[in-house]
């Protein structure tokens, strides 16, 4: 004699099969999405403002290029030698003038980085012009990311580390990440080309890791 099917408890089996089966395939193409989603999402794209250290002098290499290669973000660099938040530099442009510049690229992020050419200017000018470069990154909707000066000696020259402070002070009003880059500095004469105007390619790489990690932790990628 045939044993009779239990057939609420067959139908409950077989139902919950059905939803686990569900269950899965619907996990599976949320994590497809996710991962095609991810794909297809543009890098983060990151405006540099800055000076030699950061334009190059007779380099093969500078460490924006190099922090684009290293960590696939698309950075445009429109830094100018000899510029400042007071200094001009050449061809006029402080780095009041260059952020119009970066953000007519349309970035998320305006990283401006350095100083060194406004140590001979008044420290309120200098104070003026990093509230003006702050005020304007904030204003046009991109976010800001500050390093201070970098030098190659120790101990540091006075006049460097009073415009890292300016700029720390400012940053910080501002309510703007800052990365100091003298304590301790960043290059040493090695690494820096023998007229000592800005860093070799080794100094430029040194320069490269050192910003890249940071800003990665600031835009938590």
């Amino acid at each position: 004699m045939k044993r009779l099917v239990d057939t609420p408890r067959a139908l409950m089996v077989a139902a919950l099969t059905l939803i686990l089966a569900t269950a899965l395939t619907t996990a599976s193409v949320i994590a497809l999405r996710s991962d095609v989603e991810a794909a297809s999402a543009p890098p983060l794209h990151i405006a540099v403002v800055g000076d030699y250290y950061t334009v190059g002098t007779q380099n093969l290499t500078v460490w924006p290029t190099l922090m684009a290669q290293r960590t696939g973000w698309a950075v445009t660099n429109v830094s100018l030698p000899g510029a400042g938040y007071a200094a001009d530099g050449r061809g006029g442009y402080a780095f009041t003038y260059q952020v119009d510049r970066a953000q007519a690229a349309q970035p998320d992020v305006v990283l401006v980085v350095g100083g060194t050419s406004d140590t001979s200017f008044d420290p309120q000018r200098v104070a003026w012009g990093a509230g003006d470069v702050l005020g304007k990154i904030a204003r046009g909707g991109q976010r800001a990311l500050v390093v201070g000066p970098t030098w190659y000696e120790t101990p540091v020259a006075p006049e460097v580390i009073g415009v890292a402070e300016i700029v720390r002070s400012a940053a910080e009003t501002a309510g703007v990440p800052f990365l100091d880059a003298l304590d301790p500095p960043w290059l040493t004469t090695e690494l820096m080309r023998p007229d000592l105007t800005g860093p070799t390619d080794e100094g430029q790489s040194v320069l490269a890791a050192r910003i890249a990690a940071w800003v990665r932790g600031e835009v938590h990628e």
